[in-house]
């Protein structure tokens, strides 16, 4: 919104009043004017939300105004709870990272409530030692951490975010599904001891 006397679009807002559409009052901060605009408030639409926390999900509805852009990341609250955006699918039924709320189907986001849940996988020749361990959502771990679980002492060799598989590097717990390892040496000390975090039984992969 430009100045009706100088142009410039620095401005303060002083009153506003309506619903639907705004009566603003406003001083320009360049010649000191002020002067009113009518804005026109768009109508929220309602968007189907699923929720995924563990290994449940929750289709909800939520109120947005259709030229909101959401993206990847991104944290909503739908229903007093915090959540995370990790897919959004437009009405032409691709999967995009970034879009407005009038061009989509479906949003696609994680829990934030409570810890995090992260599959560990360590690999003895074939055999397959799996457990499920619950962490604070922002506890990190990084590939070459050497962790006890139990009896088991493992060098973690890579782990599967939401997005990807990262062989070097850090993530945290909320970011992902599953960290892959195998034994580590004798005398190598670890690094944290997840005993107490494990949530499922052991499970052992042939």
């Amino acid at each position: 919104m430009k100045c009706p006397v100088c142009n410039s679009e620095s401005h303060e807002i002083i009153k506003t009043k309506g619903k639907n559409t705004k009566e603003v009052l406003l001083k320009c901060n360049e010649c000191g004017n002020t002067f009113r605009k009518t804005i026109k408030i768009p109508k929220m639409v309602e968007c189907r939300i699923i929720i995924s926390k563990f290994e449940e999900s929750e289709k909800k509805r939520i109120q947005l105004y259709p030229d909101e852009v959401l993206q990847v990341g991104e944290v909503l609250v739908v229903d007093e709870e915090k959540v995370e955006i990790t897919s959004l699918e437009n009405n032409r039924g691709g999967r995009v990272s970034t879009s407005q709320v009038s061009q989509l189907e479906t949003i696609w986001a994680s829990s934030l409530a409570g810890p995090a849940r992260v599959g560990i996988s360590i690999d003895y020749g074939g055999r397959i030692l799996s457990h499920k361990v619950e962490v604070e959502r922002d506890f990190q771990f990084t590939v070459g951490d050497v962790v006890k679980m139990k009896r088991a002492v493992f060098r973690i060799k890579s782990m599967k975010t939401i997005t990807s598989k990262i062989r070097k590097g850090s993530a945290t717990a909320e970011q992902i599904k599953r960290v892959y390892g195998r034994p580590a040496g004798s005398n190598e000390k670890f690094k944290y001891d997840l005993s107490s975090k494990i949530f499922e039984n052991e499970i052992n992969e042939t």
